[in-house]
């Protein structure tokens, strides 16, 4: 079964409720659920992404007592894909995948002839650096959320990730984070970004019983964390849930491969082809008679009419689109060759453990005082 985005209840929506909030112009509709806490003016807004906390996830390895389960609002959706790359681009960016560009982990860029690791800069499936620059940071460029919050001047923004600036990778260290910038006399906004339990359960698979117990030690310290809290806002979502998968690997099938111009790309689950010229017309039949089963293949053309990657004005540079997308619909992942890291599980498809993630609301009270907005 098939499961699309809901682009008018998805991360997307979350972010844009957060700019509308602060005073900046929301770049698409908002989320009603999301509008409603922030109106209440709490003097911390907290927003943590636990990255793969898909709601098959939480539903699997926790009880509906326990703390994320006992305070989730609602079941919203990613974007497309449903991975980490356009998912957290997208909602650190309150813009959809078809406007900021970055549409997958890895992404052909004609104006480099490279398929690159677009977070670390490498060669698909290489520790080889792409360039003296980031690429997608170059001809992709997009101001992220905090950017603009910080901006303005209104709040005290403070954001916590292993990705980028002064890195915070592990979960005790953001949390420590969390607690020390919302004891602040000022009003904060603070985007955490915690990369578990995605990295553990590519490891060892998502229904592993390890992976019960990190999920379970992530709930205890969302617990711990909002019970140090006053007067604060949290809200908890994810980019995107997680599926076991089988792999397939793509460079075996000397009959596609010789129609294609050069590897795949974007994800393994949401898998890009460039198709020589003369094989434009073959390639559909070919693929869909071996891989059909699986997988479901949308032309560019296709893809842009079902505004798959969201709805807006499509970014100028994107050149990682491709000739066809074939998307995974049932638990199989491509790989490109024996240089290729295996997956045990994988994101990027279209179906509900991957799409679907939660919307968990937090609000603590707390004695109110007034303070006057911190300029910069």
């Amino acid at each position: 079964m098939i499961t699309t985005p809901d682009y008018n209840n998805c991360i997307v929506n979350f972010s844009n409720s957060i700019l509308k909030f602060y005073g900046l112009k929301p770049n698409h509709p908002t989320m009603t659920a999301v509008d409603r806490i922030l109106a209440k003016n709490f003097r911390n807004v907290v927003v943590i992404i636990l990255d793969g906390l898909g709601m098959d996830t939480i539903n699997h390895h926790l009880q509906p007592d326990d703390f994320l389960r006992r305070n989730l609002k609602a079941g919203i959706t990613s974007v497309f894909p449903s991975s980490t790359t356009p998912g957290l681009t997208s909602f650190e960016t309150a813009k959809m995948p078809i406007e900021h560009g970055w549409l997958g982990e890895t992404m052909f860029f004609r104006q480099e002839y490279k398929i690159v690791n677009c977070f670390d800069n490498t060669l698909k499936d290489s520790s080889e650096p792409a360039g003296f620059f980031y690429l997608a940071d170059y001809y992709l460029p997009n101001e992220k959320m905090d950017e603009k919050l910080s901006k303005i001047g209104k709040v005290q923004v403070n954001r916590i990730s292993p990705i980028g600036k002064n890195p915070f990778a592990k979960i005790d260290s953001i949390v420590a984070r969390v607690k020390r910038v919302c004891s602040s006399k000022w009003k904060t906004f603070t985007f955490a970004y915690c990369d578990e339990p995605f990295v553990t359960m590519k490891e060892k698979g998502a229904y592993h019983p390890d992976n019960t117990q990190l999920v379970k030690i992530l709930n205890e310290k969302m617990e711990v964390l909002s019970n140090s809290l006053t007067d604060s806002a949290i809200l908890i979502t994810s980019t995107h849930g997680i599926t076991d998968v089988e792999n397939i690997m793509l460079s075996k099938d000397k009959e596609i491969v010789e129609m294609l111009q050069f590897p795949i790309s974007m994800e393994s689950r949401a898998v890009s082809f460039y198709v020589k010229p003369e094989f434009k017309d073959d390639f559909r039949q070919k693929f869909e008679a071996k891989y059909g089963k699986d997988f479901i293949l949308y032309s560019k053309d296709e893809v842009d009419q079902k505004k798959l990657f969201g709805a807006g004005e499509p970014n100028q540079n994107i050149t990682g689109i491709g000739d066809f997308i074939a998307i995974a619909t049932e638990e199989k992942a491509f790989i490109w060759d024996e240089n290729s890291p295996s997956k045990i599980c994988a994101c990027g498809g279209l179906t509900d453990k991957e799409v679907s993630v939660p919307l968990i609301i937090v609000e603590k009270e707390g004695k109110k005082t007034i303070q006057f907005e911190r300029r910069h």
